[in-house]
């Protein structure tokens, strides 16, 4: 081949390669990734507020009540007219009365931070959670805030090995657990009669704002165990706004009688047919049970009657004696203060006296006295039925509700007896 015509050929190979990488992507294949989009934030922090107000531009000046402050004293004195101060304190009315202000309550005041000394508001905390707020100015205003409760919902299980209340906080609980665990079970456990080694069980809800306790805990369910007895308790609402505590198959907790007219105390007498009076030292029965407890203590009316009297004699002091129906009466002796007038009806837990130690007494307490058809009887041998037990339609759902709590108490148990938390085995 001629030179001429190889040059010629491979001009041509070097074109067509040319335009081939020129025509063609022979570069590594690669996917498109889209950018991400930034989206620019163009919004400003919500300022810090204070009792649901907005605090830029303000400043909080916080107090306290002081022994013969007044709402209008405490407003006149930063600038407030008297007229200003009457009509926030009628717009007040359907919420807050003004004169009950209480000594210690806190309460702010806030200002712009201009400098200018004439407040805004005026905020007053009734309570932990309610607070009252005055707008103040030309355009005066009165609203009531909430503080947001938070719930939180434990469980625990302790041991009995003397006070009740000392066994709760050694088991880390709220020791106010111990009354009302009196409470829940008071128609059915004798608080009197618990004994050491015996076992409480509970799961409860315990309230808190800002980080700090609030109210009293509430209890959701409840075991009690004794020589082998259980008794619990469910705190199931059967319809809305009906809560009551219900035993493990659907009985009502709550009986005709309570076991005992004072909420704590202790046994100083039992009942007997024949003891040596302390007083009068002769043997003779006693027909009653008195419970020793401090002066003062609120004596409880053990169920709902009428009172049938309410005087006073030489040997029984101050007393009250109800009639609850047809066949049960009772009486309480030696009372500091009678609260109660003859004919008034009472309902179960009224408070109808206080411990003292009027009549033939060594001590404060109340003697406690149970008739059954005119006859005096022990009232701790007495058995009474339950009321209001769930039906049968209701049985499901408390079940359902029933089951987990079940499964929370045997867990509360289970970690006390491995000791969890506390660094020590624990056996019931």
């Amino acid at each position: 081949m001629k030179r001429w015509q190889k040059w010629t050929i491979g001009s041509a190979v070097v074109l067509v390669t040319g335009g081939f990488f020129l025509m063609v992507d022979v570069r590594p294949r690669e996917e498109y990734v889209p950018e991400p989009l930034v989206q620019e934030d163009d919004s400003i922090p919500a300022p810090p507020s204070a009792y649901g107000i907005p605090m830029a531009g303000f400043v909080l000046e916080q107090g306290v009540v002081q022994a013969g402050a007044t709402f209008g004293g405490l407003l006149t004195a930063h600038g407030i007219p008297a007229s200003t101060v009457h009509f926030l304190a009628e717009m007040a009315e359907p919420f807050f009365d003004v004169r009950r202000m209480r000594v210690g309550r806190p309460y702010a005041f806030i200002f712009p931070e201009d400098g200018v000394r004439t407040p805004s508001h005026f905020v007053y905390e009734t309570d932990p959670v309610e607070y009252v707020v005055f707008t103040l100015g030309d355009n005066p205003s009165v609203h009531v805030g909430h503080r947001p409760v938070t719930t939180t919902q434990r469980s625990i299980a302790c041991k009995v090995t003397g006070a009740l209340y000392n066994d709760l906080i050694r088991a880390g609980a709220d020791p106010q657990l111990a009354l009302k665990l009196a409470d829940v079970f008071a128609w059915t456990v004798d608080m009197y009669r618990i004994q050491k080694d015996d076992v409480f069980s509970v799961v409860y809800n315990e309230h808190s704002v800002d980080g700090e306790p609030y109210g009293r805990p509430e209890i959701v369910a409840a075991r009690y165990t004794s020589g082998g007895v259980v008794k619990e308790a469910y705190h199931f609402e059967r319809k809305e706004g009906d809560k009551q505590y219900f035993d493990h198959e659907g009985n009502s907790l709550r009986k005709a009688f309570l076991k005992a007219p004072l909420k704590y105390s202790r046994i100083s007498s039992g009942f007997s047919a024949r003891r040596l009076h302390p007083v009068q030292k002769v043997m003779k029965a006693h027909l009653g049970t008195d419970y020793a407890a401090p002066y003062g203590t609120p004596i409880l009316a053990v169920g709902d009657g009428v009172v049938e009297k309410a005087g006073r004699t030489a040997g029984n002091g101050n007393f009250v004696k109800i009639r609850h129906n047809g066949t049960y009466s009772t009486q309480y002796l030696h009372m500091r203060k009678i609260l109660v007038r003859e004919g008034q009806a009472v309902q179960q837990g009224d408070v109808i006296g206080e411990v003292g130690s009027t009549g033939l007494a060594t001590g404060p307490h109340v003697c406690f006295r149970f008739w059954k058809n005119g006859v005096q009887v022990d009232h701790r041998k007495e058995e009474f039925p339950n009321t209001e037990p769930l039906a049968e339609s209701e049985m499901p759902a408390f079940i359902k509700f029933r089951d987990p709590l079940m499964a929370r108490l045997d867990e509360a148990e289970l970690v006390a007896r491995k000791g969890k938390g506390k660094g020590k085995e624990v056996t019931f």
